[in-house]
């Protein structure tokens, strides 16, 4: 057989001789730690900025989506000159003077009934005040729906809506004879005057018209006096 040729050792250096910076020495001294704890920081280090990066993109889509829910919608910048004359109405004003109108259009019968042919006097003369009230302010309801663009045809017609007195309410008013014609139109009456001033309240607290919202806090003022 061949011989192998000698092999040959290295010299065994004493620890003394490796410097402390040396990576020898790192893996000699402490190598399952030392090799092990940079890649764990690394990977802290490399993860935190990306879930960091993820929250705040998860906040501001967040808000973003809020802002674009809460914020309204933006005027629009060629706005005709109608629009810029009636911009103190805002979407409650328009609402609340649109149902106003009909509203008290629609009782103006019912009082006029009352005025003639209720049995009890005190009832006859609420009727009669209530219909001068009516009379002073429908047109200033009138004249700021004009001002504000609501249609003339009332959009409410044929409505069941509480305080609304429709056709068939006043149908069952005006055939009533009696104490019972008294007890439906007083019955009618107080409805009304109580959707009445719940709708103005509405409207003082949420309208942004100064001049619709007095006449609101008008409503309020002369419909909670009223006893039926």
């Amino acid at each position: 057989m061949p011989s192998r040729p000698p092999t040959t050792r290295r010299p065994k250096l004493p620890s003394s001789s490796l410097p402390s910076s040396s990576p020898l020495a790192d893996h000699r001294t402490n190598a399952p730690a030392r090799t092990r704890r940079p890649h764990l920081v690394l990977a802290l280090r490399t993860r935190r900025p990306r879930l960091v990066v993820a929250l705040l993109l998860g906040a501001l889509i967040t808000g973003t989506t809020a802002c674009a829910a809460d914020a309204p919608p933006e005027p629009k910048s060629a706005a005709p000159a109608s629009a810029v004359a009636v911009s103190e109405f805002g979407g409650t004003d328009l609402a609340w003077i649109e149902l106003m109108i009909p509203m008290d259009e629609q009782l103006i019968p019912v009082l006029d009934l009352l005025a003639q042919r209720a049995a009890d006097p005190a009832l006859a003369r609420t009727a009669q005040e209530l219909r001068a009230v009516y009379d002073a302010e429908l047109p200033r309801l009138r004249t700021l729906g004009q001002q504000a663009g609501i249609p003339a045809e009332n959009p409410h017609k044929g409505h069941k809506m509480p305080g609304l007195v429709d056709a068939d309410r006043l149908a069952v008013i005006s055939a009533a004879q009696g104490a019972e014609f008294d007890r439906q139109a007083a019955e009618c009456l107080r409805e009304h005057l109580a959707q009445l001033v719940s709708l103005a309240k509405s409207e003082i607290q949420n309208g942004n018209s100064p001049t619709v919202k007095a006449i609101a806090r008008s409503v309020v003022d002369t419909r909670t006096q009223v006893t039926v």
